[in-house]
C-alpha cells in the first residue's frame, strides 16, 4: 500500500479509503490510486487484512455433530449460505465439531470466523446463552424460546403439522401417526420436535384424528422398526407425517406387508421438493425450503457484519403443502362397490 500510495502521489490513507470504501475519496484521486494498484498488481493479502482489521472475512457454521444424525437435507442448508458468503465475498467455515457453547465461542474470539450460523436449535440452548453473553454476532436457523433481540429463520412447524392434518382429514383420514424427531431430541429440547409434537396431538383432537405420535430416529433400518411395530399394533392407521428422513423406513415397512402407497396408506413428509420428487410414488409434503434458508441465514449475519445497528430479523417460512402422489382417500372411507384409485409401483427410495 506504501508503493501504491508513492506511485499515485497521494497519501497511505487515501490509498486505505479507497481499498476499504470507508470514507469518501475524489474521482480524480480514486483513479489514481486504481491507476497504480494496476501497475504494481496489486492483490490484497486476506491474511493480512484480516490480521490488520482484526476480522477474518469469514463465517462459521455449526452442523449438528454425527451423534445427532446428519441428513442430506443439512447439507441443502449449507449449500445455501455458500451461495451467500460467494456472493459477499466471504469465506464460510464448516463445523461438525463439538458444540458445546465454550469451543463455538472460542472459534469467534480467536478469530477464526467474524460470526456464526446455528443449526438444530433447542428452547432453553445454552450456546445462544454464551454467544449472546460476549456479544458475538450469530444468527439460528431454528429458535430458541425466548426470541427476543436474536435473528433466525424457522419453518413453522406448528403450522406445518395443522395443514398435513387438515388434508389429510379431507381425504377422510382418522388414525394418523406423526413421526417426530428422534426420542434423544424431544429430550434436549429441539424446538421443532417439541412443537410438532404439541400441535399434533391439540390438532388431532380438534379434527377428531386419532393421533399417535412416535418419537423415532431416522435412519432407516430404526424406522422401518417403529413403523413395523406400528403397522403390526395399529391397523386402523390409514396415513402418517414425517418430520424428516424417517419416510425412508416407513415406505420399506409398508411394502413388507403389500401396502400400497397411497391406495392402502398415505404418507406425507416436511421434506424439501428436490428430495419428495425423488421417491416413487413423489412425496406430497410441507416444503421446507432448505437451500433459501440457508441463504438467507447467511444473508443476516452478513448484515450483522457490515452494517451498524442492524436491527434483529426473524423470518418465518410458511407452510406450504404441495400435493404429489403418496396421498389418497382413506381407504376404508371408499364408498360400496367403488373403484380403487388408481394405483401406483410400489415405493422405492
Amino acid at each position: 500500500m506504501a508503493e501504491i500510495a508513492e506511485r499515485a502521489g497521494v497519501a497511505l490513507s487515501t490509498v486505505s479509503y479507497v481499498l476499504s470504501g470507508k470514507r469518501p475519496v475524489s474521482q480524480k484521486m480514486r483513479e489514481r490510486v486504481m491507476e497504480a494498484i494496476q501497475e504494481l498488481d496489486y492483490r490484497p493479502h486476506g491474511p493480512a487484512r484480516a490480521l490488520a482489521s482484526g476480522a477474518s472475512h469469514t463465517i462459521a457454521i455449526f452442523m449438528p455433530s454425527p451423534q445427532w444424525q446428519l441428513l442430506p437435507i443439512h447439507q441443502t442448508f449449507v449449500a445455501g449460505a455458500t451461495q451467500a458468503t460467494s456472493a459477499s465475498d466471504y469465506a464460510l467455515l464448516l463445523s461438525t465439531a463439538a458444540t458445546d457453547p465454550e469451543t463455538i465461542a472460542q472459534v469467534v474470539s480467536r478469530g477464526r470466523a467474524d460470526g456464526v450460523i446455528l443449526m438444530e436449535t433447542l428452547l432453553d440452548d445454552k450456546r445462544v446463552e454464551r454467544l449472546q453473553q460476549d456479544g458475538y454476532p450469530f444468527v439460528l436457523i431454528g429458535r430458541t424460546a425466548d426470541t427476543s433481540g436474536i435473528s433466525y429463520v424457522d419453518m413453522d412447524f406448528g403450522a406445518a403439522v395443522e395443514t398435513a392434518l387438515a388434508h389429510l382429514a379431507r381425504l377422510g383420514h382418522r388414525c394418523v401417526a406423526l413421526f417426530n424427531f428422534p426420542p434423544y431430541l424431544l429430550d434436549a429440547g429441539l424446538t421443532a420436535a417439541l412443537i410438532a409434537r404439541d400441535r399434533f396431538e391439540q390438532r388431532s383432537l380438534e379434527l377428531g384424528i386419532r393421533g399417535i405420535h412416535l418419537p423415532c430416529s431416522h435412519e432407516p433400518h430404526e424406522a422401518f422398526e417403529v413403523a413395523a411395530r406400528m403397522l403390526r399394533s395399529e391397523p386402523e392407521c390409514t396415513a402418517a407425517l414425517t418430520t424428516g428422513w424417517q419416510f425412508t423406513g416407513l415406505l420399506g415397512a409398508l411394502r413388507a406387508v403389500d401396502k400400497r402407497v397411497p391406495d392402502d396408506f398415505s404418507v406425507m413428509g416436511v421434506i424439501a421438493a428436490q428430495f419428495a420428487e425423488m421417491l416413487t410414488p413423489s412425496l406430497t409434503g410441507i416444503e421446507w425450503p432448505a437451500f433459501q434458508a440457508g441463504r438467507m441465514a447467511a444473508e443476516l449475519l452478513i448484515e450483522q457484519l457490515t452494517t451498524r445497528d442492524a436491527p434483529a430479523r426473524q423470518i418465518l417460512v410458511p407452510a406450504e403443502l404441495v400435493v404429489r402422489e403418496s396421498t389418497g382417500p382413506a381407504p376404508r372411507g371408499r364408498a360400496p362397490g367403488s373403484l380403487p384409485p388408481s394405483r401406483h409401483p410400489a415405493p422405492a427410495v
